[in-house]
């Protein structure tokens, strides 16, 4: 990417978080603790996206079999710094494969994942982790149902007490198991 490409890009990015400030009701002043309070939040939300999209797009590279090197010099870090950064989400190994105990179900969506869920649940595999368009299970002899929410506090204090398990968090979403029966 050349220089420009790059500054470009900073220059939009930092301007996502002044349009909000300039179109939100009533417009950020920044003369309180509230308004900063809005504008981090603002901030972190952007950042948290940004930060999703390059493990989206450094998942993409590992399916399309670029190396751990590879990635890594793109980035300016060392093989192992990308392996240990971004590892845990594109979800494989030295050799590429599972663990043995785990494994891996690709191409979930919040479009298809809770029907991929449910399949699996019948099957008797555990959630037990997900990331960037892939879900992280265990097979066993037990048969699991899977919710997924938008939220914390309440429902989730409802849900542990109808015997729900949270798995995991992948944001917007809260997931959630138990053992059917």
């Amino acid at each position: 990417m050349q220089i420009q490409e790059e500054q470009a890009l900073r220059s939009r990015t930092a301007s996502i978080v002044l349009e909000w400030a300039a179109d939100r009701q009533p417009a950020f002043a920044g003369e309180g603790k509230a308004d900063f309070a809005d504008a981090i939040v603002a901030a972190h939300v952007v950042a948290d996206e940004a930060r999703l999209g390059l493990h989206r797009w450094i998942d993409a590279a590992r399916r399309a079999d670029m190396s751990w090197t590879e990635i890594g010099d793109t980035l300016g870090i060392s093989k192992q710094a990308a392996q240990q950064r971004f590892r845990r989400l594109a979800n494989d190994s030295e050799d590429g494969e599972a663990d043995g105990a785990t494994f891996v179900r690709t191409g979930a969506t919040a479009f298809n994942e809770m029907r991929i869920l449910a399949e699996e649940g019948r099957r008797g595999n555990e959630l037990i982790a997900l990331g960037v368009l892939t879900l992280i299970l265990r097979p066993g002899d037990r048969v699991w149902e899977y919710c997924r929410r938008i939220g914390t506090g309440s429902d989730s204090v409802r849900l542990e007490a109808q015997g729900w398990t949270h798995v995991a968090s992948y944001l917007p979403f809260h997931y959630y198991k138990r053992v059917v029966g």
